[in-house]
């Protein structure tokens, strides 16, 4: 079973590599029988390091494209496209943060525009990340300004390194997990998105895994982005920490049960006769 993995904004592959560590060994103790080929590409951009990058981490760094502009992103889409062509087919995405925000906004578009296309992948799993406010507004999606505000503020507090004290003020003045819970399904406010307004040909329609953190600037980001794909075949996990991987026992068993069960629905023999 072959997995592409795409790292975040100014890591690397060999960064991302050394992140999922845990989670990898995890999975192959969980299901021995289960070969899975993890493939860690690094973006096709160099890239100053990211704000929170450890030190050592040596460079050289990567993104897989600069700013949030359509025409940059489309442009790392064809990137993707001979990714997938020269060295898949993949059965499966593993993704962090940018990784997140190339490969659903690709699915996106394909859907949209080529609707009888096969997806790229069977099923994906992101971490930390979520759809460019860009390309929705660009697939027509109304995003209100409150949206894009929002999207811009939780953004300069991850390159601040500061708390997500945007998002507490706003909306974990009430039950935080209920929140969270009640936007990620049709809702007309999904941190302020209005979900009940987007056609089924902008939901993603594979297995996916969620996994945000509750401290995550970008935490907004990563629940709309469970709201833009199918309920029924989605589960979402709340690492409990920011913009990160944590490598802790449980998260890692955690996340290896959940990459184990977005694999095998995602080649269920059912899968593809049902219609997603």
């Amino acid at each position: 079973m072959k997995i592409l993995c795409l790292h975040g904004k100014g890591t690397s592959g060999r960064i991302f590599k050394s992140q999922t560590t845990s989670l990898r060994r995890k999975l192959e103790e969980r299901d021995p029988k289960t070969t899975f080929e993890f493939d860690f590409v690094d973006g096709p951009q160099p890239s100053a390091p990211a704000p929170d990058t450890p030190l050592f981490y040596d460079p050289p760094h990567y993104a897989f494209y600069e700013g949030t502009e359509i025409k940059a992103i489309r442009a790392a889409h064809e990137w993707l496209s001979r990714v997938v062509e020269q060295r898949g087919p993949y059965d499966g995405a593993l993704l962090f943060s940018q990784g997140c925000a190339l490969v659903s906004s690709y699915m996106l578009y394909q859907q949209w525009y080529e609707p009888d296309s096969p997806p790229p992948f069977k099923f994906a799993m992101f971490i930390c990340g979520g759809v460019p406010i860009t390309v929705l507004k660009d697939l027509g999606v109304p995003v209100s300004k409150d949206v894009e505000e929002l999207d811009l503020a939780t953004k300069r507090q991850l390159l601040d390194k500061t708390t997500c004290k945007i998002t507490r003020d706003r909306w974990q003045l009430t039950d935080y997990a209920s929140v969270v819970r009640r936007a990620q399904f049709d809702s007309d406010d999904c941190f302020g998105l209005n979900l009940n307004v987007i056609p089924p040909e902008l939901k993603i329609r594979i297995p996916t895994v969620h996994v945000y953190g509750r401290k995550d600037p970008r935490l907004p980001a990563s629940v709309q982005l469970a709201g833009l794909c199918d309920p029924y075949i989605r589960k979402v996990y709340d690492q409990g920490g920011g913009h990160e991987i944590p490598r802790s026992k449980e998260v890692s068993e955690e996340l290896a049960l959940l990459m184990e069960w977005c694999a095998h629905r995602g080649t269920w023999p059912g899968q593809e006769a049902a219609g997603f």
